[in-house]
């Protein structure tokens, strides 16, 4: 295991990153359309879109079976993406600057969800084929940092044959971005198997991206860890010890 996201010079062939984002789930454990529900003034898949348009990666693609994801990233792209306005209300309040251009963006649309998080795997890695890399992201993780994206990015580019993740130190999480030599497996992967059997796979190839803070990595499955995180990041920007208790 490796430790990494050093700084790397630009050049013509850097390898192409594709981020796909997993805006599929039927959020059974939640109740409901978890990607919808509000956190932070926007709908909480869109701060998944806001980080990948932050990035610098090359290309985005959102795979889901939502229409109103749909009709809110297309909305968002005819408005400009690279202008700082908040895709949902298009006001400057809670804005952010992309760095895409509209045309990298693409909606992939998920007919069969019920077949699992593969489905979704399957769908992004065959719209993003031209890439060297592809990160993977869930839509259910309000408090991640662009800047832990792009030192993900950074890692990758210096070296392109790891399968980056991100990690707290003690135990890893979302997003993972694997190389382009493991897309094949990727794509034979079923049901709601993701990536971790290919990462067992090749324990000597991953390299830890450590978050700056743990709570980068919690994913909202509950309403009462919307409803935790809501309190406890309000005005704070950061969450406590009891944060653990409700995630883990």
């Amino acid at each position: 295991m490796k430790q990494g996201g050093a700084e790397n010079p630009p050049g013509k062939n850097r390898p192409r990153i594709a981020v796909v984002l997993m805006a599929s789930g039927f959020g059974k454990r939640y109740g409901k359309n978890k990607l919808l529900e509000y956190f932070g003034g926007r709908p909480l898949f869109a701060h998944a879109l806001c980080r990948a348009a932050e990035s610098g990666a090359d290309s985005i693609c959102v795979v889901t079976q939502y229409p109103e994801i749909r009709e809110y990233v297309e909305r968002w792209k005819n408005a400009g993406a690279g202008s700082s306005v908040d895709p949902g209300t298009f006001e400057e309040s809670g804005s952010f600057v992309s760095s895409a251009e509209p045309g990298s963006i693409r909606v992939i649309w998920n007919d069969h969800p019920e077949r699992g998080i593969s489905q979704s795997l399957r769908l992004g890695l065959d719209a993003q084929r031209e890439a060297d890399g592809c990160c993977f992201m869930v839509c259910d993780q309000p408090m991640f940092k662009t800047e832990t994206l792009r030192r993900m990015f950074r890692a990758f580019r210096e070296s392109p044959d790891d399968i980056c993740v991100c990690s707290d130190g003690s135990r890893r999480g979302n997003p993972v971005l694997f190389p382009k030599d493991l897309f094949r497996e990727l794509m034979q992967l079923n049901g709601d198997s993701g990536g971790r059997q290919i990462m067992k796979k090749y324990p000597q190839r991953i390299r830890e991206i450590i978050v700056e803070r743990p709570e980068e990595l919690y994913d909202i499955d509950s309403a009462e860890n919307m409803e935790f995180l809501r309190e406890h990041s309000a005005g704070s920007g950061h969450t406590d010890e009891n944060t653990d208790r409700v995630f883990r």
